[in-house]
């Protein structure tokens, strides 16, 4: 069972230290350079998603943020991967806020596996990442409109 409640500037740190973590474990395709130019990119995108902090037993799980219909990011704290709690978050925003789409790095092949699993498919590819980057985005939905 995941609870959540909608973070605060206070929690910042804490979903950054979150996002290292999780980024380390998945990310290896990753540049260095380009993992630290993320990391100082992505506070200044909090502003733009309804961002959730997700828990188990009051231990933070994972994050996700969301624009309207548009899962932007959900990352899960690597000891709590591959347990079941990626699946129910994913369940839990599709059910409560109709998350149709999805964007995931090409190269992140647990994360494509994850989305596919869970009903998502591949609808359109892009070469560059949204800052222009060489990592190429699948864009997925689970809506066949």
């Amino acid at each position: 069972m995941v609870t959540n409640k909608t973070a605060s500037k206070q929690d910042e740190q804490e979903i950054i230290e979150l996002w290292d973590r999780s980024v380390t474990a998945t990310h290896d395709f990753l540049t260095q350079e380009d993992k630290e130019t993320m990391r100082e990119e992505i506070p200044g995108l909090f502003q733009f998603v309804d961002l959730q902090l997700w828990y188990a037993c009051d231990e933070l799980v994972g994050f996700s943020g969301r624009n309207k219909h548009s899962l932007e990011m959900l990352f899960i704290d690597p000891q709590f991967t591959a347990k079941g709690y990626g699946t129910a978050i994913l369940q839990e925003l599709i059910t409560r806020y109709g998350i149709t789409d999805v964007d995931v790095n090409e190269q992140n092949t647990v994360a494509k596996k994850f989305y596919l699993k869970n009903g998502f498919r591949i609808k359109a590819r892009s070469k560059l990442d949204g800052q222009n980057r060489p990592y190429p985005i699948l864009h997925l939905s689970n809506s066949d409109l």
